[in-house]
């Protein structure tokens, strides 16, 4: 089998367990008795993909930010902590409750 094919089916069998994992195993009734679509979790799935890369990336740089401000301000945890915290903080992964908008997705959290 070329290493083309290996890698297609490795990448095929993670998105389907990741899949299977995030959908929930029997379907349940909304508010408005309105049956669970397996299709949010699947958009979730796809959606957390693009999403975490972003916000890791973002929480990097707001920590490397915050680090610099506190050098600049020579220890000052009043200008580098609201920096920190408001990087860091926030949701990292999507979940099917984003997607459907019962939740929502915080992507900078508050500062304390």
């Amino acid at each position: 089998m070329p290493r083309s094919t290996r890698i297609a089916t490795s990448l095929g069998t993670l998105a389907l367990g990741l899949v299977l994992l995030l959908t929930p195993p029997a379907a349940r009734a909304d508010d408005d008795s309105t049956a669970y679509s397996g299709f949010a979790g699947i958009g979730a799935v796809l959606c957390t993909l693009v999403y975490v890369p972003a916000k890791i990336a973002y929480a990097v740089g707001g920590t490397v930010i915050s680090g610099l401000a506190y050098a600049w301000t020579v220890g000052d945890t009043a200008v580098s902590g609201p920096i920190f915290y408001s990087s860091v903080r926030g949701d990292y992964v999507v979940l099917p409750e984003h997607l459907e908008g019962r939740t929502k997705l915080e992507f900078v959290g508050p500062p304390y």
